[in-house]
């Protein structure tokens, strides 16, 4: 074996191994949804003197953890409403407020994502009814780990404000319920 060839290529492939991990460019990982073990939330204040929770039970997408490459994909099905009240569902679906018969999926593209320590912030282009805005998300890291058949998995919470009426949800029900807060609580299996 020719030592100056074998030499080349260990220093070679060194270089091509700073010139990956040193960009700080870590490498990415994609995480299918569980949909069995994530939810996606919403609270809105009931006039100032409670709380209306409610979820949407159909969603799908994809979350990035690990790289500055990361992606992270979420469609909601607005059919899928739930409030625990079906006439405040129906309601709900009405052009008063999402018009489903129009505008039947809500949509979240990341277009970033920023890490302060333990703080992570995901921004993306959310898009409700024909309205798209840039968002920042709350991340928060829940674990890692192997799921029982051996499989990498992934989980994380993540929280975020809007307002309705940039929307176009505009109903006007006074300025106690402008201000909606989702949380989701994503696990997901690496793809």
């Amino acid at each position: 074996m020719n030592f100056y060839k074998t030499t080349r290529n260990i220093i070679l492939a060194g270089v091509l191994g700073l010139s990956i991990f040193g960009t700080g460019t870590a490498l990415a990982a994609q995480y299918k949804i569980d949909r069995a073990h994530s939810t996606i939330e919403f609270a809105v204040s009931h006039f100032g003197y409670g709380i209306v929770k409610g979820r949407f039970n159909e969603f799908s997408g994809e979350f990035g953890f690990g790289g500055d490459a990361d992606v992270t994909t979420i469609e909601i099905d607005m059919e899928s409403i739930d409030s625990n009240w079906a006439a405040r569902d129906k309601h709900l679906r009405s052009d008063d407020f999402f018009n489903v018969a129009d505008f039947p999926k809500a949509t979240f593209i990341s277009t970033g994502m920023t890490t302060a320590g333990d703080n992570i912030t995901l921004t993306g282009d959310l898009t409700i009814r024909d309205v798209t805005k840039s968002i920042d998300v709350a991340v928060t890291k829940i674990g890692e780990g192997k799921d029982r058949r051996g499989n990498e998995v992934a989980g994380f919470k993540g929280e975020f404000t809007i307002n309705r009426s940039d929307y176009n949800v505009s109903m006007n029900l006074g300025p106690a319920v402008e201000e909606v807060t989702i949380t989701m609580y994503f696990d997901g299996a690496k793809m």
